[in-house]
């Protein structure tokens, strides 16, 4: 019999995008457990649940806004060492666009955990912001898939 939790996790992630001075920049959280890392926000796809609609759904759950898909940038797989636990991760990864404005006109989001109410700050960072900081950016091939020279336009 497989033990449920050694199997590889199905997990999506929405990269927003704004237009700024100094360039465009991502959102993306910064975790400091087991050192310093960036990540886009996300979760995990639900049964029955299609990638693109997880994505919609972990942004409203985790940031209280709503965002639409724009493209789907491609996938990365990940195998990983996190608060002492062994991981497995297949993320999707979307462009994402806010549907209001108020999220681009702020520095920094509040991401709440829905699983136990912890928060952390979602802020935004030019990619090359990201390169120069030395800390590791999530999914692994992240800013190879921004790249998006073959996006494809989701439905």
């Amino acid at each position: 019999m497989t033990d449920e939790s050694r199997r590889p996790r199905a997990h999506t992630v929405g990269i927003p995008r704004r237009p700024r001075d100094g360039g465009e920049e991502l959102l993306v959280e910064r975790y400091t457990r087991d050192g310093p890392f960036y990540r886009p926000i996300g979760g995990g796809i639900e049964f029955g649940e299609h990638s693109h609609e997880a994505v919609v759904r972990e942004f409203r759950e985790e940031t209280g806004y709503a965002v639409e898909p724009r493209a789907f940038l491609g996938v990365s797989e990940n195998v990983f060492t996190f608060d002492g636990t062994s991981g497995h991760e297949v993320s999707l990864v979307y462009e994402v666009a806010f549907l209001a404005d108020e999220p681009y006109e702020s520095e920094t989001i509040t991401v709440t955990e829905e699983s136990d109410g912890s928060t952390r700050e979602a802020t935004w960072h030019t990619p090359a912001e990201l390169r120069v900081y030395g800390e590791p950016c999530y999914p692994e091939g992240l800013f190879d898939l921004l790249g998006g020279a073959d996006r494809i336009t989701t439905p």
